[in-house]
């Protein structure tokens, strides 16, 4: 266990440059009585005898004294240099950054993000972890991840929230479906038709929600926790989902092909947002990050609205 402070050997270094405590009080902003005292605790709590004092000279480094001071301004070099640094990774936009996104997010916003992100900022090697609800969570309160990219999902009030973008649920068909050329439809049309369930923890919650909230009990037919897959039994004529993002191609993996149809009920969106533990002060990098986030998004909504 250290028995000095930082506090006590710059008390120290002073009082040994000047020769004198009333000269480092002056220049320390302090009390005569207070560099005095901490001069004293200091020799006490290591049990040598740093000054010879004299009070009509002043005070005069023992033996013991030069070598003690002399490591002194060592460390205390060392410990600027620790503050510099430190004060460097607050600032600067540079450097390595882990984040978390949602598993659905990831593929359809993600790379694109990644792109733009790393061309403005080269300096900066972001590590990507792609995850359920539940593995965000774990990896921001474990602190493998600084920030994530997700919904709005059972957030609790450890966490800070920042959203972006609302995403309301849509009704996935496949385009061969009598319905699909539907310009809104209710939940109430397809309850008795089979489910695909995006079965992820958290996830599964909300969108059971929204049949319970209209009085349905969906006829689930498929549980699956791959957001393709999902389309892909959709295009095959399997059943129907509901989901909040929309790909940009109506293909699946397979070529079938898929609708999406409003909701004519007012349900419950989700909204797509940065996610951070409110304990952890953000660095000058997340909090950038995290900027370019929501202008990409307003910028990719534009676009796919003008589209």
């Amino acid at each position: 266990m250290n028995r000095y402070s930082l506090r006590a050997l710059h008390y120290l270094v002073a009082a040994a440059e000047l020769g004198s405590v009333s000269r480092a009080a002056v220049k320390l902003h302090r009390s005569q009585a207070s560099v005095s005292a901490t001069l004293s605790e200091l020799e006490k709590n290591l049990g040598v005898q740093l000054f010879v004092r004299n009070p009509a000279k002043g005070i005069t480094l023992t033996p013991s004294g030069q070598v003690f001071v002399r490591e002194a301004r060592g460390l205390l070099a060392h410990a600027d240099e620790l503050q510099a640094i430190a004060g460097a990774l607050e600032n600067a936009v540079q450097g390595d950054l882990n984040v978390a996104c949602f598993v659905n997010i990831a593929p359809r916003y993600f790379p694109k993000l990644l792109a733009e992100f790393t061309t403005q900022f080269p300096g900066v090697n972001i590590t990507l972890e792609v995850g359920h609800q539940k593995d965000i969570f774990n990896g921001l309160r474990e602190g493998r991840h600084e920030v994530a990219l997700t919904f709005d999902l059972d957030l609790s009030t450890e966490y800070e929230w920042v959203p972006i973008l609302e995403v309301p649920p849509h009704i996935l068909l496949s385009a061969n479906h009598p319905l699909a050329s539907s310009r809104r439809l209710s939940l109430h049309a397809l309850k008795e038709e089979p489910l695909v369930l995006l079965d992820l923890p958290h996830t599964r919650e909300y969108f059971l929600s929204l049949f319970y909230s209209q009085h349905i009990n969906p006829a689930i037919r498929y549980r699956v926790t791959g957001f393709e897959i999902i389309r892909t039994l959709v295009g095959n004529g399997l059943g129907y989902a509901v989901l909040n993002l929309r790909p940009r191609t109506t293909k699946t993996y397979d070529g079938s092909v898929v609708q999406c149809v409003p909701i004519k009920e007012h349900l419950r969106p989700l909204t797509i947002g940065c996610l951070y533990l409110k304990r952890i002060a953000l660095r000058k990098l997340a909090r950038t990050f995290i900027e370019f986030t929501k202008g990409y998004f307003s910028r990719e909504h534009r676009r796919e609205k003008t589209s």
